[in-house]
């Protein structure tokens, strides 16, 4: 570091020299001032580390009480990239601090909300031979994201990655933290609330193994609308007690539609039928949901048609009864005269 990067609230002087000073690094918070609420900014990191030099006694109370701020300031600052200066406050003036990068580039945007479900992802191979994960179990399923429009929109999945231990072979338990990943896998700069999930991953002594074909079904359709589901996913290999497989022979894998009127692509976690099913590989599936369309007009001309049909045939039922009715006049007035 240079001396450009040290900003004491003092000037330094040759005191700060002398044997009684000392210097140490602290990791400091950095909070935002001046933001609007309806804005988001990316690129300021979680904490920083914060360099503290100056007499011994008043930096030992600063790095052990921490009670001073690291902050920057966005007071009037408009939609796009901006760099700005890390600031700090409430320090003694005898204490300097200098911070790794003096400034940081930041990124303001229209912010966006939004609830997602948590996938959970481990490495498989870290599992020991002759045994097997379960399903996961987490205390939040759903969890709430907060960044940028832009980047909120292009969330594929919200991923829990459990770095299991090589070799394991016994229950996984412990807090995660979430990553939002796009299409490509990209990790985006957004916030989750809350930060991290409890994932319990059990192990299991292996079984058996069963391939299975899977059984798309769509639930919570609209009124009126047609769907058509289909996925690249054919099939699935279930882990599990033998006598759970063998009560399985096709997989129903229930996907909602609710809210759906247009084509769309789902990621649909796989859950297990029954008990005894230890895990499914993969578990989740990618689902394409097409829209055939609105058939409430067809409906319409549907009922249209069969009221119309009903009047013709009505009227010619009505035109046949009055040419029956005119022919017996005619038949009796023959009669009649015929008579006379």
């Amino acid at each position: 570091m240079n001396s450009a990067q040290f900003s004491p609230t003092r000037s330094a002087t040759s005191s700060n020299l002398m044997s009684n000073n000392k210097s140490v690094t602290v990791k400091m918070p950095v909070k935002i001032k001046g933001q609007s609420s309806d804005e988001f900014i990316s690129g300021v990191p979680s904490e920083v580390e914060v360099r503290l030099i100056g007499p011994s006694a008043q930096v030992t109370a600063a790095s052990n009480t921490k009670n001073f701020e690291v902050y920057i300031d966005v007071t009037g600052l408009k939609q796009g990239n901006h760099q700005v200066k890390l600031e700090h406050t409430g320090l003694n003036r005898e204490v300097g601090v200098k911070f790794d990068s003096e400034t940081l580039n930041i990124k303001i945007a229209a912010k966006k909300v939004k609830s997602f479900p948590v996938q959970v992802r481990y490495n498989s191979d870290n599992i020991a031979d002759g045994f097997l994960a379960g399903t996961p179990k987490l205390n939040y399923r759903k969890v709430t994201v907060i960044g940028a429009k832009h980047d909120v929109n292009n969330i594929a999945m919200v991923v829990a990655n459990i770095n299991l231990p090589y070799s394991i072979k016994e229950n996984f338990s412990g807090s995660v933290f979430l990553e939002a990943l796009d299409k490509n896998g990209r990790i985006l700069d957004v916030d989750f609330e809350p930060e991290t999930v409890k994932v319990n991953l059990p192990i299991y002594t292996a079984t058996a193994s069963k391939k299975v074909s899977i059984n798309l079904i769509h639930t919570d359709g609209q009124k009126g609308y047609n769907y058509q589901l289909s996925s690249d996913t054919k099939s699935v290999i279930l882990h599990g007690t033998k006598q759970a497989l063998d009560n399985i022979s096709v997989l129903n894998v229930p996907v909602s539609v609710a809210g759906i009127t247009s084509t769309k692509t789902k990621t649909i976690q796989v859950q297990a039928p029954v008990s005894g099913i230890l895990s499914i590989s993969p578990t989740t599936i990618t689902v394409t949901i097409t829209v055939l369309g609105n058939d409430s007009n067809s409906e319409s001309e549907r009922v249209d048609n069969s009221i119309e049909n009903n009047l013709k045939q009505n009227n010619q039922s009505n035109h046949e009864q009055n040419n029956t009715s005119v022919s017996n006049g005619s038949t009796s007035a023959s009669s009649s005269s015929a008579s006379d």
